[in-house]
């Protein structure tokens, strides 16, 4: 399976996703498969099927002791406790931008087996869940700052490969 990834100016990457159906699209588990090992060598913590073009509200998040594949996910219930904290997107590349997010949630996803499972997320876990989640209703982490932050993080990204490009 050929990914390829789409970057931050592809209209597709603000599109809403369908649901994923097990009868009708069959085991999501070669997708899964293939999105762990893009995800792995590109070093995200998280990665949505709509951000390698695939309209499908699928994604993995986690790393190589712990990955989660959640297929159809919801949200149940978000804390109202906020949590402002620095963020990337492959998507995005060497673009980090400080995010305001809910500390917690209560999630329910499809394991890739169909399983229907219920989980309280803390920490990293809910923040990247929620990146994430984003992505399948066509929403992008730039979207969930201000124009300011925005335009200061570009800023910062272009000084950086700079300086990067004169030391190469």
């Amino acid at each position: 399976m050929n990914l390829q990834l789409l970057e931050e100016h592809n209209p597709q990457l603000l599109e809403v996703s369908e649901e994923w159906d097990f009868r009708i699209d069959g085991s999501p588990e070669e997708l899964v498969r293939a999105m762990s090992k893009f995800m792995s060598d590109t070093g995200g913590v998280g990665l949505a099927a709509p951000q390698l073009g695939i309209k499908k509200r699928i994604f993995i998040m986690g790393n190589f002791t712990k990955l989660v594949a959640c297929i159809n996910p919801k949200i149940v219930s978000l804390s109202e406790e906020r949590e402002n904290d620095l963020e990337g997107c492959l998507s995005f590349p060497d673009l980090f931008m400080k995010v305001k997010r809910p500390a917690s949630c209560v999630v329910q996803y499809n394991t890739a087996s169909g399983e229907l499972v219920e989980r309280e997320l803390t920490g990293l876990e809910s923040r990247v869940f929620l990146h994430e989640y984003d992505h399948l209703i066509g929403v992008t982490f730039d979207q969930r700052v201000g124009n300011l932050s925005f335009k200061m993080a570009k800023d910062k990204r272009k000084k950086e490969l700079k300086k990067l490009s004169r030391k190469a």
